[in-house]
């Protein structure tokens, strides 16, 4: 019994890899379940028996990704919170190194693809895995003076979040960054956002 529910487990997780690759890189559309199948060497009613389709799998991968995503940043931040440049830093050469190589991809098959409450309760996973992280990052910084104050210069904490993730989404490339590039890119982006919004003494 105890074999039978390891082997069912490890069906569960191999499915779940190889769906997150495949709709990553292809999209919701382009990929078919028996596609998924014949990769995990399985049948799709054994497939079936996991997820009851493919809209279903679709969710829990992206579940999966977002749980994986929210541990790491608060590990980032843990890590960086001594410098908030770093830390912008860090978050940004995380995100190029390990996001998909299209968000834009990934959004439009949310909003085309899932139903209304999935819609709502993927945003809301996705607000606290990526966005609330960073936000609370920027809280800090201005609590602290190490940006503008937000009375002077008009941008608060939750709209500098959106910007950094904007400036992330723009990058897009079909093949995943180079750990070095990516790290060249985020250091671009970490002096637009800390030099653009940083104390001036003038």
């Amino acid at each position: 019994m105890g074999q039978d529910y390891q082997h069912l487990e490890n069906s569960h997780e191999k499915i779940l890899r190889v769906a997150r690759d495949l709709f990553m890189k292809l999209g919701y559309k382009a990929v078919s379940t028996r596609q998924i199948a014949e990769i995990c060497g399985i049948t799709q009613p054994t497939l079936y028996h996991h997820f009851k389709n493919k809209q279903q799998l679709y969710v829990e991968v992206l579940k999966s990704e977002l749980a994986v995503a929210k541990s790491d940043f608060k590990s980032i931040i843990s890590a960086h919170c001594h410098s908030f440049e770093e830390c912008i830093y860090e978050l940004s050469a995380y995100m190029l190194i390990n996001k998909p190589t299209s968000l834009g991809q990934m959004f439009h098959d949310i909003a085309h693809h899932l139903s209304d409450e999935q819609q709502n309760e993927m945003r809301e996973k996705w607000l606290d895995a990526y966005l609330q992280p960073i936000v609370s990052v920027f809280e800090k910084g201005i609590e602290q003076g190490a940006f503008r104050n937000p009375a002077d210069f008009g941008s608060f904490a939750e709209p500098s979040a959106y910007m950094l993730m904007n400036l992330i989404a723009s990058h897009q490339s079909r093949e995943p960054l180079k750990e070095e590039d990516a790290r060249k890119q985020a250091k671009f982006y970490t002096n637009v956002m800390m030099y653009g919004l940083s104390s001036r003494s003038d």
